[in-house]
């Protein structure tokens, strides 16, 4: 079993490290997280090392007094004490845990691996104290009380061996003394013989007086058993409440540590889902604008639709009601003839009559001059205008005549009509006096086209 048990912050080792090979080259069993090999059982080696061990040593720095993250070390400090057996020093210069602050605590803050530093001394003789006799280490250290006397490395071999002389004879008188104590205490336990109770002659039986002792010898062998399994059934109980705490915090953490993930795994979701109702809102929002916007295009449309057939029927109406007269312009030519009651097309309440085309038609007939033209091409010219345009009849075109003023745009020459007179002779009329002849169709002649309105 180790000498020393080492409790320590795992950041701290560096500064560790040469305190513990110290105490080593010193003969000591050291024991710390660094000797447990691979494949042993760590949790089951530290309970098993905290327990039998005759010194717990324990490191203070900035970063061991932290409860919350090393909790373990307070743990084993609390056990160190409980049992008597604590050792504490500072590596820092920090305030001590509560609960520790009233223990003398050895100061190796400024240590600089000097083994004559006064907080080392008393660290080494702090150890001793633990520790039983029989595994004392000799050492070559000197009381803390007379720093002056501890040698250097060049001192005489006569001041050595007699620091080692000096040690030896403290030890052999501590060794002394502890065997004696069990003694002394024996006969203390040892019942007083009573004046009533008869008094041994040195002629009584040796079985009476070899019984009496070996029973004596056997209940106080029993009590000391009984003593040891209750202290190291307490041992191992404080050792399983240092167990049950580390658990109870790792399960605390391990809950806390899922808390967070589920805060945020549920913070996440929500913004999750706020995100998404935030782009369904903008996109209603815009649906909503779009459909807002196809409306009242829709509507404006339909307005502008409303609006031109108001202005066509009011410009329709208008025309309707207004009286036509010859020589308006009308139907994309100008009004020759209205219709009179008697005219075959002639319907009451209405306007009707015939329209003529503002100019001469254009162009020529082969081999003739401009704006002459056979019988048969006027017939197909005036067809191919469209929209209604056609060669007057005989009737039309002695209409057009009289309206030729109106009308304008005529010459005093021969006009061309639809009639024919036979196969080949066509009406045709003079348009200087206005008489009408029939002659050869393939004659050349003028055309003025009309349509009806």
């Amino acid at each position: 079993m180790p000498d020393i048990f080492i409790s320590y912050a795992r950041k701290d080792m560096k500064r560790v490290r040469p305190i513990v090979q110290e105490l080593e080259k010193l003969g000591w069993s050291v024991f710390w997280d660094t000797t447990i090999l691979p494949g042993e059982n760590w949790h089951s080696e530290i309970k098993e090392s905290l327990a039998n061990s005759s010194c717990v040593l324990v490191f203070w720095s900035v970063t061991s007094i932290d409860f919350k993250e090393h909790h373990w070390i307070w743990a084993e400090a609390e056990f160190g004490r409980e049992k008597g057996i604590l050792v504490p020093l500072l590596l820092d210069v920090v305030e001590k845990p509560i609960g520790f602050s009233h223990l003398q605590t050895a100061d190796l803050s400024d240590w600089k691996n000097n083994k004559g530093h006064q907080g080392f001394q008393l660290l080494i003789g702090a150890i001793e104290s633990k520790i039983s006799p029989s595994i004392l280490p000799v050492t070559d250290f000197l009381p803390v009380s007379k720093p002056d006397t501890v040698p250097s490395e060049g001192g005489s071999q006569t001041s050595l061996k007699r620091s080692k002389r000096s040690c030896s004879i403290v030890v052999t008188v501590v060794v002394v003394f502890l065997v004696c104590i069990p003694v002394i205490i024996f006969f203390m336990k040892t019942p007083a013989v009573s004046t009533k109770t008869p008094v041994l002659s040195m002629n009584a039986p040796s079985s009476i007086i070899q019984g009496k002792s070996e029973k004596q010898y056997t209940l106080s062998r029993r009590e000391n058993e009984a003593t040891k399994a209750s202290q190291e059934a307490e041992t191992h109980r404080k050792v399983e409440d240092v167990r049950l705490m580390a658990e109870k915090d790792a399960a605390t953490r391990r809950e806390a540590e899922a808390t967070t993930v589920r805060q945020d795994t549920e913070a996440n979701r929500k913004a999750e889902a706020a995100r998404l109702k935030a782009e369904k809102d903008a996109a209603t929002r815009e649906a909503k604008a779009k459909e807002k916007q196809g409306a009242d295009a829709r509507i404006e449309a339909k307005a502008a639709k409303l609006r031109v057939d108001k202005e066509i029927a009011t410009r329709q109406k208008a025309e309707s009601e207004k009286t036509l007269q010859i020589g308006d312009k009308h139907g994309g030519g100008i009004i020759a003839y209205i219709y009179q009651r008697g005219d075959r097309r002639y319907v009451e309440g209405e306007q009707h009559g015939l329209i003529a085309a503002k100019g001469d038609l254009s162009g020529h007939s082969e081999s003739a001059a401009e704006g002459y033209f056979t019988w048969e091409d006027a017939e197909a010219k005036c067809a191919a205008i469209g929209d209604g345009w056609y060669l007057p009849t005989k009737d039309e075109l002695n209409k057009l005549y009289h309206a030729k003023s109106a009308v304008g745009g005529f010459s005093d020459n021969y006009y061309w009509s639809s009639t024919e007179f036979d196969a080949n002779y066509a009406w045709f009329q003079y348009f200087n006096d206005g008489y009408q002849v029939n002659y050869y169709k393939n004659y050349t002649f003028r055309v003025r086209a009309v349509r009806v309105f």
